[in-house]
């Protein structure tokens, strides 16, 4: 019987609330209720499991370590310190959320710019009279092999000499200094007229990547230090700064992360949208039944809008094959802290404030945006099907239970009944 209700609400809606107010009973909202709970916990995994977060060594929140004179030595001669008034300014969009930040913000966030995402200094070696300079990193240990990052990032800024080195090495030491992988940085620097500007050096790292000698048994699995050697042609002046230097290109899914913290934090979060949603709905119906002076009572009117939710299912359903169809989704670090949740739980990324991002995260934010269109247009699309059928069954509710109030005032009723619900549920970042 209880069965037959929930599928009448779809096709027999009158038949089945006139049913159910006549013998109101709590047990059909219960299977509502854990169909939507259940629904809604594998459209947010799925979804989840689908985006692929870039991660960082260090991570996001310390990306300056690398760059902090203390944690670097140097030969005799050389000099490292922290310049405060030259570093690489690299600014970011954010998203907010008053009641709780995490990995991807809940809704009612706010969009804010960060600053300064590597720090507000940069790291300077300098040395004078000079044909060599050195700069040692130690005390990390960063997996490079084939689950691990892929990519190191160096920053660059030469003020001084003007001329581009005559040799630079990039080292990479496993475990301890007679294992170690060497790579030739100076294709990359042989443009002098940009050496005074910052330099975006992406260096591939890896058992595939290639322009790596070696030398001993390292393992890209325990990279543990790192050094930078500069040399040239004749005695100068020397004087480079170091605006970001990191690990990247290491991918992992928020279900990797922490899969029991997400099922319980969505448990939390539907169980308390499920529950606004039908608490509020009979509220606001209750009222407005009274003005009208309808013989309403509670009991009967919260089970019959309980079983209207049941058009939630169907739109958790359509939601969770649309989470299926999405294909991987890969995102870069830097766009990462602006992605947020729509009301109705899709991710996504303001691309009209993508501009401050590198170039190449740009470009992969745009084909992001491409990948989940669809997938966007369609979790969309059933959000506002999803309200007006509820509506429509509402205009249905209320003939049942005061037949004499036009057809017109009932659509009226209901209409603001909707949108003070959504409201409520949106302000108070519940979800809707």
């Amino acid at each position: 019987m209880i069965i037959e209700d929930l599928l009448k609400v779809i096709y027999a809606p009158k038949q089945a609330f006139k049913r159910i107010i006549a013998s109101p009973k709590y047990m059909g909202v219960i299977i509502i209720f854990i169909l939507f709970i259940g629904l809604q916990i594998g459209y947010e995994y799925t979804q989840y499991s689908k985006f692929q977060l870039e991660r960082t060594s260090p991570p996001i929140n310390a990306l300056s370590n690398f760059t902090n004179a203390v944690n670097w030595t140097t030969s005799s001669g050389t000099n490292i310190t922290n310049n405060f008034s030259d570093y690489f300014n690299y600014t970011i969009v954010v998203a907010i959320s008053p009641i709780e930040p995490a990995i991807f913000p809940q809704p009612g966030f706010v969009y804010a710019y960060y600053p300064d995402l590597f720090g507000n200094r940069s790291l300077q070696i300098s040395s004078s009279n000079t044909t060599s300079t050195i700069a040692a990193l130690s005390n990390f240990d960063v997996n490079c092999d084939e689950i691990g990052f892929q990519n190191l990032t160096l920053i660059i800024k030469q003020t001084q000499p003007k001329t581009t080195p005559q040799n630079a090495t990039l080292t990479l030491y496993s475990l301890d200094d007679t294992n170690y992988f060497q790579y030739n940085l100076k294709p990359q620097l042989l443009d002098s007229s940009n050496l005074a500007q910052w330099n975006n050096l992406t260096i591939p790292v890896g058992k595939n990547a290639q322009g790596w000698s070696i030398n001993g048994s390292p393992t890209w699995s325990n990279i543990t230090a790192l050094t930078l050697q500069f040399n040239f042609s004749s005695t100068t002046n020397v004087t480079i700064n170091i605006g970001a230097l990191y690990f990247q290109g290491q991918y992992i899914t928020t279900n990797q992360i922490d899969s029991t913290a997400l099922v319980m934090i969505s448990l939390q979060q539907f169980s308390l949208q499920f529950l606004a949603t039908w608490g509020l709905f009979t509220g606001v119906l209750f009222v407005f039944l009274k003005v009208f002076k309808a013989q309403v009572i509670w009991k009967p009117l919260f089970i019959v809008s309980g079983f209207a939710l049941f058009i939630m299912v169907i739109r958790g359903i359509v939601n969770v094959i649309a989470a299926i169809a999405l294909p991987s989704i890969y995102t870069t670090f830097d766009s990462l802290p602006g992605y947020s949740l729509t009301p109705y739980g899709a991710l996504f990324y303001p691309t009209q404030l993508s501009g401050s991002l590198f170039a190449q995260s740009q470009v992969i934010v745009a084909s992001n945006a491409a990948l989940t269109a669809t997938f966007f247009w369609i979790t969309t699309v059933i959000f506002f099907i999803s309200y007006i059928w509820l509506a429509i069954l509402e205009v249905i509710i209320i003939g049942e239970f005061k037949p004499e109030i036009a057809l017109p005032k009932r659509i009226g009723i209901s209409m603001v009944t909707i949108v003070i619900v959504v409201f409520v549920l949106i302000l108070t970042q519940i979800g809707a």
